[in-house]
């Protein structure tokens, strides 16, 4: 690979037009010829070399055991989009893969060859996720040195471990970086059209204010509209279910006034009162949890659990979460739920 890149910048250098206007079919083929060309120093025969795009994954095999992706850019930098990080069409036998990337807008031309994964920076969306390509990158900063994996463990995942495990990635940057995000392009199934939640049955409302309150305890913290914003992207992300008034759906109507039919000496915040409503639906389900309560829990409940122990663990995050908004902390809120209180 090494003699690759010097070879494609030597002859750039002589001929700065030789692969200026070069496409991408026309790139891999040069490389082929390329390749064949510099592997007489090597262990590697011209017959070895073969190329294979638009069949397999990658585009040059040699031996079967090693590859080569040819990618570029017209434009004068090192950054591209890649391949599906899914890599249905890989070759079952390749061992290794690196990375030829051209710069075509470069004066002249250059080229660079690396790993394939070192040059991997981050996961985008087209048709499909797909790898971000940075040949500038340092060993720490490619995708899976951020998601604490190495490519070869990541690749033999099924696809659906895949997806699972770049989406609990990115839901848990944007945590660590108080962002509300989503990764909205990957994972699970939703409608194809988008609707609205305020138009949604009665009975369906209450199923998703019950896993609202399991998922995003954040609706009782001190910065609490930070928290609705966390469950629109949900709402969106899993359900294709707009809402622009998230907040109003928990919080209007009113103080809470009444518990178990006497009168607060204080009135407690409305939300309270629909966490008093939903409680034993929570507990139940939390009890017997379904796939999707589960697939959910496993996205955003970042801390340690066991899924036989659901509901205890449920109440000590909204315990310490009451503990923590001054307007809440005088409530004691595991009382009242673990006595199923009535919020009239």
């Amino acid at each position: 690979m090494a003699k690759l890149e010097h070879c494609f910048n030597e002859r750039s250098k002589s001929n700065p037009l030789l692969y200026r206007n070069c496409s991408s079919s026309e790139l891999e083929k040069v490389t082929e010829l390329v390749l064949k060309d510099v592997c007489h120093s090597t262990p590697f025969r011209e017959s070895d070399i073969k190329l294979v795009s638009g069949h397999t994954f990658p585009d040059i095999m040699t031996t079967d055991m090693y590859g080569v992706e040819v990618k570029s850019t017209n434009k004068d930098k090192w950054t591209s989009t890649g391949s599906s990080i899914v890599e249905s069409t890989r070759s079952e036998l390749v061992e290794r893969i690196y990375m030829l990337f051209g710069s075509l807008g470069s004066k002249p031309p250059a080229f660079r060859c690396r790993p394939y994964q070192e040059c991997l920076s981050n996961i985008a969306v087209t048709h499909s996720p797909r790898y971000l390509i940075d040949m500038t990158l340092s060993q720490q900063e490619n995708i899976f040195s951020k998601m604490h994996t190495d490519y070869d463990s990541f690749r033999l995942l099924t696809e659906d471990d895949k997806i699972t495990k770049v989406r609990q990635y990115y839901i848990r940057k944007a945590k660590k970086e108080h962002k509300s995000e989503m990764p909205w392009w990957m994972g699970g199934t939703t409608s194809v059209n988008l609707s609205f939640y305020n138009d949604l049955g009665q009975a369906a409302k209450e199923d998703l204010a019950t896993r609202t309150f399991i998922l995003f305890p954040s609706v009782f913290a001190r910065n609490a509209s930070e928290g609705y914003k966390d469950v629109s992207l949900w709402l969106c992300n899993r359900y294709s279910l707009l809402c622009y008034n998230m907040r109003d759906t928990f919080s209007a109507g009113g103080k809470m006034t009444m518990l178990n039919g006497e009168k607060l000496p204080k009135p407690y915040p409305q939300v309270v009162k629909r966490l008093l409503e939903q409680h034993i639906k929570i507990k139940e389900l939390l009890n017997n949890p379904d796939v999707d309560i589960l697939y959910d829990i496993k996205e955003y409940w970042d801390f340690p659990y066991q899924t036989s122990n659901l509901y205890p663990t449920w109440l000590k995050l909204i315990s310490r979460t009451f503990s923590l908004n001054p307007e809440l902390k005088d409530i004691d809120i595991i009382g009242l739920l673990t006595t199923n209180a009535c919020p009239y």
